[in-house]
């Protein structure tokens, strides 16, 4: 392989560690001082973290996706180091599409129920036979427990499919001509 540029990542398919050797570091997010890799610091600044007065950050790819910055086709513009998404969603109700539940109730107690929501001892029950479209068994007052919410506003995951890889940086090498 030719030498690397300073600032270049690469990914790759092998457990690399957690530390580092002055040519290559994990792109982790870790913090290094800018006299130490000034050369690095000339490049990325503190678009990644840090104070730049002491110190700056690296990259951290850690569980995110990489993307260009600029503004892709019906996207917002991205800057450079900008962190956007989240790693998990709560759904709230006006947010999920109209839909309908079908509702089969019966007697509490009466042929193939078994306890609604409210359990035992309600006026309510489920009975997977009774087709609720049709007159039902007369006026039943339901228990307010008849009926219940789900859901429970709980957050769930928002990953998308991934493999994992190591991204490294570059800290030496050849320093990129931009002429």
């Amino acid at each position: 392989m030719a030498d690397q540029y300073i600032g270049e990542i690469i990914a790759v398919g092998f457990y690399y560690g957690t530390g580092f050797d002055n040519t290559w570091a994990p792109c982790d997010g870790r913090v290094l001082p800018i006299q130490q890799y000034s050369a690095l610091f000339s490049l990325i600044g503190t678009a990644y973290g840090g104070d730049g007065t002491r110190t700056f950050a690296l990259p951290n790819l850690n569980g995110r996706v990489a993307a260009s910055q600029g503004q892709g086709p019906g996207l917002t513009t991205r800057s450079l180091g900008e962190q956007v998404g989240t790693d998990q969603v709560t759904l709230t109700h006006d947010q999920m599409p109209k839909h309908n539940h079908q509702i089969r109730l019966g007697q509490a107690g009466g042929p193939n129920t078994t306890p609604g929501p409210g359990g035992a001892g309600t006026t309510a029950a489920i009975n997977p036979t009774f087709n609720g479209f049709v007159n039902g068994p007369g006026n039943v007052p339901f228990a307010p427990t008849a009926i219940a919410f789900d859901g429970g506003q709980q957050p769930h995951p928002n990953d998308q499919p991934t493999t994992g890889l190591w991204y490294l940086i570059a800290l030496s090498g050849i320093f990129p001509n931009f002429n």
